[in-house]
């Protein structure tokens, strides 16, 4: 049986169903079974931020994706 590794994922992206959201903030918090990242967005004429967006990935998932990001960060980095 082949695991979660061997198999290709492809993404299917909408751009006219599937917003891009600009955010200004970001609060990551966890518990023992996932993390889950809060996107804001600066309300304007006060100091305060309207959550936008969360995503909850288990710790694992979590973990891919912050080595992930580094390395895009990396291969296109001026």
């Amino acid at each position: 049986m082949a695991n979660d590794k061997d198999q290709e994922v492809n993404f299917s992206i909408d751009p006219n169903k599937t917003p891009v959201y600009q955010v200004d903030g970001y609060l990551i918090s966890s518990n023992e079974y996932t993390v889950t990242f809060s996107f804001a967005q600066n309300i304007l004429g006060d100091n305060q931020q309207n959550v936008i967006s969360r995503v909850a990935l288990t710790r694992s998932q979590a973990k891919e994706f912050l080595k992930n990001l580094n390395d895009h960060i990396e291969k296109f980095e001026v």
